[in-house]
């Protein structure tokens, strides 16, 4: 094999001896001209081929191997290695092919209504600070060492780990599992989106305005918050009392979620080269939407109150470490970290290709997006917020008018008397004065909660937006442009998403199939299991896979991560690797945050939210049809079992790999690299047994060893082998 150096009639010299000399026979077939000129010194590595012999002056002690005609950098211990481009893998047709492709990877749904959900939740503009360090912290390194070491070793998440070390092979796996369990729901957001998209094709939009039975509104939608969260919870999702209650198929919904799985299957099947561009339109789509959005809403009445409610701190929020860990787990899901689609995405780039840079330029697209969407979004709550509170308003007005009569005729006369600002001011002192009976029937409005309470998850999307949207002038185009931005901005993420299971299931060569074919399977089975979420608790059991699937599973994930790439492929290692490839020198910001930093955040995390979940069981929010309200609800018993399931499911792999490959319980080790099966392998040898770029693709041949002289070395004895 590649790495035993052996020969009966000789032995290997002593270790106190510095170093050896012998000739190293390589069996491949000479290149015709080197041939001509006698010189049959280049080769190319083919197993089972008629191959002609070379021989080739090696040097070797117990700590490197030297080989005649290939540069060795002592200070580094490196072999100077030079690659080629592997012919059999996708590449990227450019560089704005690459750009796009990770902005709509990365850039999705969560930049439209998570980042400003949480932003309101803790603290207004005092979460953007800890959001900001938590990038730095965080997400950049992290960001780096996904792109480089897939750009590095030239293969999917499960060769990547494999190349590393054959026990960690579990990572990749692990991986690919988080995507594809993300994925089962993350595209029923885009079914979501589809229904609506399709029912913004009419006049009047379904959701302006509360049905009615012999003219008069149905009291649920009376009941409800407005017509639009009727609609959503009533005729879109038909949502049932829990999430054991199925209740059947919802068949629109049904129907819609096949439509999502077939537009995904049609943008994935052809590789990157096809879903690369379709990214140019998943890219920038969504920006044209938002844009226009943004020169909409800012003219809106009251969206400078919602502007600056957003840019408000809350500075005391930062004492809490909730805060915190929502503005590192944000990061996680916005840069789609820990999945291994960037892994997928980083292999597709030329090996000298600018990753620090790209990483630099790709972060910095990510977190302005998403300060962009939120300004939008809070200009939009405000306009919301500013006409929920005049409606306050003017229902304590009627409540005065009711309790004083005599001193005020009808409505008009009261309003009138008051303005807004007056009437604030009024439940400012508790009504002290000549109305001190509205001090206990005042509704007290309340402009901080009534921007909290609009803006909670997917209702931002589905509710909060669809009520904004029927206040814009000729309602269907606004709706018809806002929910094909989100199934762009969904549709880029998936393709991301799959990536990284199709390039691990593809790298690692377990499943010999054609890419078509290993979509269609992936794609079929996701629709398949993704039924449960097209019954009448499909919003439920959504809820249930965003909480558990990814979340530990992807935290663990990315620890591994950092450990792997630092501790066992060696931070200096990674270092000069990213500067063989950039050309530029790294700086200690990045070899700091690598070995500290970013493991300390990832363990606390994983801590923190493993405590989390033990102090307080989970819950979910259900539809109360009575009442029309959302009630909170722990999950029952069962669920959890599923939620654990799932979350085993996720990081099983990582112990499983590990424990078959460190004890050899299975004799099949696919996708692991000739370099990495040999035991004692140093960084030269390593560097020397590859016979092209991408660890996985490489072809095991023998070589022998011919006996020559040795320097200093004393009389040959039989010995059987070395082991480099």
């Amino acid at each position: 094999s590649y790495s035993t150096f052996s020969s009966p009639p000789f032995s290997m010299p002593p270790t106190d001896q510095p170093e050896a000399k012998t000739s190293l026979s390589v069996p491949g077939r000479s290149n015709g001209a080197a041939q001509a000129n006698g010189n049959n010194r280049f080769a190319t590595f083919q197993t089972g081929s008629d191959e002609e012999v070379r021989q080739s002056r090696v040097t070797f002690n117990d700590d490197r191997v030297n080989i005649e005609g290939v540069e060795y950098d002592d200070r580094n211990q490196t072999v100077a290695h030079q690659f080629e481009m592997d012919e059999h893998r996708e590449q990227w047709d450019n560089k704005t092919q690459f750009y796009m492709g990770v902005v709509s990877y990365a850039v999705g749904l969560g930049n439209v209504w998570r980042f400003p959900y949480l932003c309101q939740k803790n603290g207004g503009g005092a979460f953007l600070i800890p959001y900001t360090i938590m990038m730095i912290l965080g997400g950049l390194p992290l960001f780096l060492i996904e792109l480089g070491i897939g750009q590095r070793l030239r293969t999917g998440p499960v060769g990547v780990w494999n190349a590393i070390h054959p026990n960690l092979g579990g990572i990749g796996v692990s991986e690919a599992v988080v995507s594809y369990l993300v994925a089962l729901y993350y595209n029923v957001i885009i079914t979501w989106c589809l229904y609506y998209f399709f029912r913004s094709f009419t006049w009047d939009l379904p959701w302006a305005s509360c049905p009615q039975i012999n003219g008069t509104d149905v009291l649920e939608c009376k009941m409800s918050s407005s017509p639009t969260s009727y609609f959503w919870n009533h005729d879109a999702l038909q949502t049932s009392g829990s999430i054991g209650e199925l209740g059947g198929f919802n068949y629109h919904l049904l129907l819609s979620l096949i439509v999502a799985w077939v537009l995904i299957y049609l943008c994935v099947m052809k590789g990157i080269k096809s879903s690369g561009k379709v990214m140019y339109a998943t890219a920038t789509f969504p920006y044209v939407v938002t844009t226009i959005f943004f020169i909409r809403s800012v003219s809106l009445e009251g969206a400078m109150e919602g502007f600056s409610y957003m840019f408000h701190p809350d500075l005391d929020m930062l004492y809490s470490p909730n805060v915190w860990l929502d503005a590192a787990t944000q990061i996680f899901y916005s840069m789609g970290l820990g999945f291994g689609g960037l892994i997928a995405f980083g292999s597709y780039n030329p090996i000298h290709n600018n990753c620090v840079r790209d990483v630099k330029i790709l972060a910095f697209i990510n977190i302005a997006t998403s300060f962009y969407t939120a300004v939008v979004v809070f200009c939009v709550l405000g306009y919301m917020a500013h006409n929920n509170m005049h409606t306050c308003i003017e229902g304590d007005m009627a409540t005065l008018q009711a309790l004083y009569p005599s001193t005020f005729t009808d409505f008009n006369s009261v309003r009138s008397a008051f303005t807004d600002d007056a009437w604030k001011e009024l439940m400012a002192s508790k009504f002290a004065g000549p109305y001190e009976l509205m001090a206990s029937k005042s509704a007290y409005c309340d402009y901080h909660k009534i921007i909290t309470e609009a803006a909670e998850g997917t209702g931002l999307a589905f509710v909060v937006f669809t009520e904004a949207i029927i206040k814009f002038p000729f309602p269907p185009m606004w709706s018809f442009l806002f929910f094909l931005m989100l199934i762009s901005l969904g549709l880029g993420s998936m393709f991301g998403t799959l990536e990284g299971v199709i390039t691990s299931l593809n790298d690692s060569q377990l499943i010999q199939l054609k890419k078509p074919v290993l979509t269609a399977i992936l794609c079929g089975s996701a629709c398949f299991i993704g039924l449960i979420f097209a019954t009448n608790a499909g919003q439920y059991w959504v809820s249930l896979f965003d909480h558990f699937a990814g979340s530990y599973g992807l935290m663990c994930v990315a620890f591994m991560e950092v450990i792997a790439v630092i501790y066992v492929y060696g931070y200096e290692r990674f270092v000069r690797d990213i500067e063989f490839m950039t050309g530029e020198t790294i700086s200690s910001y990045w070899t700091f945050t690598w070995r500290f930093v970013s493991p300390l955040i990832m363990s606390v995390l994983f801590v923190t939210s493993v405590v989390s979940c033990f102090k307080k069981l989970p819950t979910y929010f259900t539809y109360n049809k009575l009442t029309a309200k959302l009630e909170e609800t722990e999950y029952p018993p069962w669920a959890l079992w599923i939620a654990l399931f799932m979350v085993i499911l996720a990081i099983s792999p990582l112990i499983i790999v590990f424990f078959i490959r460190k004890f050899k319980i299975i004799a099949a080790e696919p996708n692991i690299p000739a370099a990495s099966k040999r035991l004692n392998a140093t960084q030269s040898t390593t560097y020397m047994l590859k016979s092209e770029q991408s660890f996985n693709r490489m072809t095991e041949s023998s070589v022998s060893v011919m006996m020559t002289e040795t320097a200093h070395g004393p009389e040959r004895t039989p010995q059987s082998s070395h082991s480099a």
